[in-house]
C-alpha cells in the first residue's frame, strides 16, 4: 500500500480535502493518473481523524488506515497519556493497527517492536513511522503475523489492544469476545514483560475485568471532553503499590480517573475494593449544592469513595448525584447551585414551560427519560438553566432547577 504513495497522490489528497467525495468519485475519469477511490478513502479517513489525531492530520506525508483501524485507534491525547503511565526502555505492541499507540508509547525507548497480522497495515505503519521520525523514537521493528503465534519477545512493556469486532462485523465489549482473548493469553504475556498494559472497551464491566485478570496493579478510566474513551488495565508479575503511609492492603488496585476537558483536566484516584466498599451515604432531602461526578468517575463506580472523601451524600442509592450544604470547589465533576425543588406531578409539568422556557435537562433514577421529560414539558434545549429529574431518598421524585457555579471544570 505504501508503495502506491506518490507526491502526486499526496498533493491530490491535500487539494481535495474539502471536496464532496461522492462527486470526486464520479469525476474519476478526469484524473487518469490518480487512484481516485484510494484518494477518496484517504480524504474520508483524514476528515474522521482531524480532531482525534490533529498532529497526524496536519502531516500530509502520512497514510491513514482503513475504517475499522481508524475507528479503534486511540486519540492523540489518550495515546500520549499511555506513555506517562508506563516505565521502561523496550516495548512490544502485540496488536499494532494504525500504530498510533505504538508511536507514542515508544517515545524515548531504546527498542520498540510493532506486531500486526495485516500486511497492508504493516506497510502503512512502516511508511508512517519513517515519516514521523524525529530523533526521539527508536527505529521500529515491524513483525507481520498473529501476535499469538509469533514468539513473544522479552521486553519491559507489552501493549495489547484487542479488536472489538466480531466475525460478522458487530461490536463486542466483553473480553472473552474480543480478539485476541486477553484472559487466555495473560499468563504468557506476563512471563515476557515487566508490565502488560491492556486497552479495553469503554463499555467493559470493570469489576468483571478485575475478577478475570490476574496481577492487576492499576486501572485507568480515560475520558476526553466528558466522554469515556478507554479503560486501561496494567498488570505486573509482582504487584506492589506504595502509597502515602505505607502499602496498600493485599489485593487492592488503584483506580485512576482522568478526563481531558477543553480547558482543564479532571484527575481522581482511589483504591478498589477498599473505598468502593465504603457504605454509600444517602441523605434525606436536597441541600444547597448538587454534584454530578465526571463521566470517568461514573464509569469507575466511585460513588462510595466520593461520599467518603468529601463528606457528601447521594440523593438516593441509585441516583448517583450528590448533595451538600457546603461548596466543594475541587469536586471532580460539575457543581450546581440548587435554585428550586419542584415535586414531580402532571400539574407541575404543565406549568414548567411558562416558568422555564429553556433548559439543559437530565434525569437520574427517574420515571421519565430526559427526552420524555422534554417532550412532556415542551422546554427548549440549552441556556443557563439546568433541570434534573431525580429520585431523592425520603422525599420521592423531584425536579431540581439549578445553575452552574463558577468553579465548574
Amino acid at each position: 500500500m505504501a508503495t502506491m504513495w506518490t507526491p502526486d497522490l499526496r498533493d491530490f489528497i491535500q487539494r481535495h480535502l474539502d471536496d464532496d467525495t461522492a462527486e470526486l468519485l464520479l469525476a474519476a475519469r478526469k484524473y487518469p493518473d490518480i487512484d481516485v477511490p484510494f484518494a477518496v478513502e484517504q480524504i474520508e479517513a483524514r476528515k474522521r481523524l482531524k480532531t482525534k489525531l490533529p498532529t497526524w492530520y496536519a502531516n500530509p506525508e502520512l497514510i491513514m488506515g482503513g475504517r475499522i483501524p481508524a475507528e479503534q485507534c486511540s486519540s492523540e491525547v489518550t495515546a500520549r497519556y499511555k506513555r506517562s503511565i508506563v516505565e521502561g526502555e523496550s516495548l512490544c505492541d502485540m496488536t499494532g493497527g494504525m500504530g498510533v499507540d505504538f508511536w507514542y508509547l515508544s517515545e524515548g525507548m531504546k527498542r520498540a517492536i510493532y506486531t500486526e497480522r495485516q500486511e497492508r497495515l504493516c506497510e502503512v505503519a512502516k511508511h508512517n513511522f519513517e515519516a514521523l521520525s524525529d530523533g526521539h523514537h527508536p527505529v521500529a521493528e515491524i513483525r507481520v503475523g498473529d501476535g499469538q503465534k509469533l514468539p513473544i519477545p522479552s521486553v519491559e512493556v507489552v501493549y495489547i489492544d484487542p479488536a472489538r469486532r466480531a466475525s460478522d462485523g458487530s461490536r463486542v465489549y466483553a473480553m472473552e469476545d474480543c480478539e485476541p482473548n486477553i484472559i487466555d493469553w495473560q499468563d504468557e504475556l506476563l512471563r515476557h514483560a515487566q508490565t502488560v498494559l491492556v486497552k479495553l472497551s469503554p463499555m467493559v464491566d470493570i469489576t468483571d475485568a478485575l475478577r478475570k485478570l490476574r496481577q492487576v496493579t492499576d486501572v485507568y478510566v480515560v475520558g476526553v471532553k466528558n466522554e469515556c474513551k478507554e479503560v486501561l488495565v496494567k498488570q505486573r508479575p509482582t504487584p506492589t503499590l506504595p502509597v502515602e503511609g505505607g502499602s496498600d492492603p493485599a489485593g487492592c488496585v488503584r483506580v485512576h480517573c482522568v478526563d481531558f476537558l477543553a480547558s482543564s483536566t479532571v484527575q481522581y484516584t482511589f483504591t478498589f475494593p477498599d473505598e468502593m466498599a465504603e457504605m454509600v451515604s444517602a441523605g434525606e432531602g436536597v441541600k444547597a449544592y448538587l454534584y454530578e461526578p465526571d463521566v470517568t468517575l461514573m464509569k469507575a463506580r466511585a460513588w462510595g469513595s466520593l461520599c467518603h472523601r468529601y463528606g457528601i451524600a447521594q440523593l438516593d442509592h441509585e441516583t448517583r448525584l450528590m448533595t451538600s450544604d457546603r461548596l466543594i470547589p475541587d469536586f471532580p465533576g460539575r457543581i450546581f447551585v440548587v435554585d428550586e425543588q419542584i415535586p414531580f406531578s402532571s400539574k407541575n409539568l404543565k406549568r414548567l414551560k411558562r416558568q422555564i422556557p429553556q433548559a439543559n435537562i437530565a434525569t437520574r433514577n427517574f420515571p421519565l427519560t430526559a427526552d420524555q421529560l422534554r417532550n412532556r414539558t415542551g422546554i427548549k434545549d440549552g441556556g443557563e438553566v439546568y433541570l434534573f429529574g431525580a429520585k431523592v431518598r425520603g422525599v420521592g421524585d423531584l425536579l431540581l432547577r439549578c445553575h452552574k457555579t463558577t468553579t465548574n471544570f
